[in-house]
């Protein structure tokens, strides 16, 4: 698999105005899970996005949500590991996406719920009209940022290119998905 551009911009408070910039890489994968004792392969969309400077990893793993009792279209696990207690994750928000890495990003239609420190999941909308504009935010936006709140009160932004090999994979999971 071929990686595509990642940054992490976290929040500078000696100097608000410019967050500082740290360069990282993201892999994208199309997977098959188990989906429990008897059922079929599930296909899921993951994503390794990593920033080696800083010794951090999000592990994002999105699935379409075949659980009737949940009120969501896909669900979206965001796994972290990061070094040391200051930049353990507390918060993660939606994920947003935008078409080029410079320009301002939409939200996704979705509530994201903390299960522990540096785990989230994230339940994409089910109704109708927020299924079809999520869906087409993740299949034609090319950069995904991930707002997170470190345990040191920090506020950071990942951002994370899909670039082909994560446009390739999201259009063969929505197509399996159908």
């Amino acid at each position: 698999a071929v990686a595509q551009r990642a940054v992490i911009y976290e929040e500078d408070v000696t100097n608000p105005q410019r967050p500082k910039a740290t360069p990282g890489r993201v892999v994208w994968r199309l997977e098959a899970e188990n989906a429990g004792q008897g059922q079929p392969l599930e296909t899921v969309i993951r994503a390794l996005v990593e920033y080696p400077e800083i010794g951090m990893t999000l592990t994002m793993t999105m699935r379409r949500n075949t659980d009737p009792a949940l009120p969501a279209s896909h669900t979206i696990d965001l796994s972290f590991v990061s070094p040391g207690e200051g930049r353990t994750v507390r918060e993660a928000g939606v994920l947003l996406l935008k078409s080029d890495e410079s320009v301002r990003a939409t939200p996704t239609a979705g509530l994201p719920v903390p299960v522990r420190d540096n785990l989230f999941l994230i339940g994409l909308s089910n109704l109708p009209g927020d299924v079809e504009r999520n869906t087409d935010l993740l299949r034609t936006r090319n950069w995904i940022d991930l707002p997170i709140r470190f345990a040191s009160g920090q506020r950071a932004i990942l951002t994370f290119e899909k670039g082909v090999s994560g446009e390739q994979v999201i259009a063969e999971a929505f197509a399996r998905w159908k």
